[in-house]
């Protein structure tokens, strides 16, 4: 009796912690799709918003890692200052982000997305993380 209530309990934790990581994505996905819609957004539901966000997701991942990466490297390296590398960031993580969600488009028939409405919310999205990175960055500057 004690193993069920154990393995319920976990199937539990990992419904809610789903739901918390979904109610993320979905809210972000909203976001991101009011601010696209200005610049020429179109989709058939508010499901294939949030599908077009999770698939870019998936698929910008690992650009998502050589965007913070390699200005970070060239920071560490010497070769840029923060400032320089914070720039470099921002512009590599827009475009890294904006191909992502372009290949995403691309797939998905009930979204149509226009290049402008890619790059503004990229943009938009990489200068939310521009704190993170110039943090990370100025700890590998002292290193």
């Amino acid at each position: 009796m004690e193993k069920i209530k154990e393995k319920i309990g976990a199937v539990l934790a990992v419904l809610i912690v789903a739901a918390i990581i979904f109610a993320v994505i979905a809210v972000i996905s909203l976001f991101g799709g009011s601010v696209m819609k200005i610049f020429g957004f179109e989709y058939d539901s508010l499901w294939s918003v949030i599908l077009l966000f999770v698939i870019a997701g998936i698929v910008g991942l690992p650009l998502d890692m050589f965007s913070m990466g390699l200005p970070a490297a060239l920071v560490s390296l010497g070769r840029a200052d923060v400032d320089l590398a914070t720039v470099f960031y921002v512009i590599l993580d827009t475009l890294l982000t904006a191909a992502s969600m372009a290949i995403a488009d691309y797939f998905m028939d009930s979204v149509s997305a226009s290049d402008l409405s890619i790059l503004v919310v990229s943009f938009l999205f990489a200068l939310t993380s521009v704190k993170d990175f110039r943090e990370k960055a100025e700890k590998r500057s002292k290193e």
